[in-house]
């Protein structure tokens, strides 16, 4: 029963990682829908095994890194190869690689750096994966932005290469971002946190899935005019 505990979490991991190697396929044969559905499906496991890790104490060296090396592939690969197929046959699609790259090097300074407890520094690999896996649910659930994307070959080559670029250094710029762990309830500690999770709920209710990039600005914004969202929760 003991090893079966110890494993829960990493077999919840596992799932990330079989989330992430499905959206690689899928992004292959041009189900980008499909794919972006699988990233989701991938943050939601990955959300879960730490959960599982903390509640059952199953914390172990193995698990830290299985959790970066799923990431990569769900996080990392996968919007890599969405991107890729969003420029399409452009000579600079190679560009959307730069997310795979940047997020192992996010991922590998994440595990050795000891102060990323109660903040992030540098954009978190789950959120700017879900933040690239919109585009594809927003072009195929908005009109607007279907009639963009499959009329206007110039603009969507280069939004989607500039969303590359970008990506990519918000990864790695040494920016801080708080994270939405919630380690009390108080009001004070979490100001932050519960003001980001409020305007999103109401952000995605209004606009659906294309609220997912304002919810990333938000959450960029909101950081950055915050200083009491980096302190340790239990400070408060």
């Amino acid at each position: 029963m003991n090893f079966i505990k110890r494993n829960i979490p990493n077999f919840i991991t596992c799932l990330n990682l079989f989330f992430g190697c499905i959206a690689i396929i899928d992004a292959f044969q041009n189900r980008l829908a499909d794919a972006s559905w699988m990233i989701v499906y991938g943050a939601i496991a990955d959300f879960f095994d730490g959960m599982a890790a903390r509640l059952l104490k199953a914390h172990s060296p193995i698990g830290k890194e299985l959790d970066s090396l799923a990431d990569v592939v769900s996080f990392g690969v996968a919007p890599g190869m969405i991107l890729f197929q969003l420029i399409g046959t452009h000579p600079f699609n190679w560009i959307a690689l730069l997310i795979p790259i940047f997020a192992a090097i996010r991922l590998a300074k994440f595990n050795i750096d000891t102060h990323q407890t109660f903040y992030f520094i540098g954009l978190p690999t789950p959120a700017n994966a879900l933040f690239i896996a919109s585009f594809p649910l927003i072009i195929q659930n908005n009109a607007y932005w279907h009639s963009v994307y499959y009329s206007n070959v110039f603009f969507a080559v280069w939004f989607f290469v500039a969303i590359a670029v970008a990506c990519s250094a918000m990864m790695v710029l040494p920016i801080k971002l708080f994270s939405l762990k919630i380690k009390n309830t108080s009001l004070e500690s979490n100001k932050t946190r519960y003001t980001f999770v409020l305007l999103s709920v109401i952000c995605f209710v209004i606009l659906g899935y294309a609220s997912v990039p304002i919810i990333m600005l938000l959450y960029i914004v909101l950081s950055l005019l915050s200083k009491k969202s980096f302190e340790s929760p239990s400070a408060a």
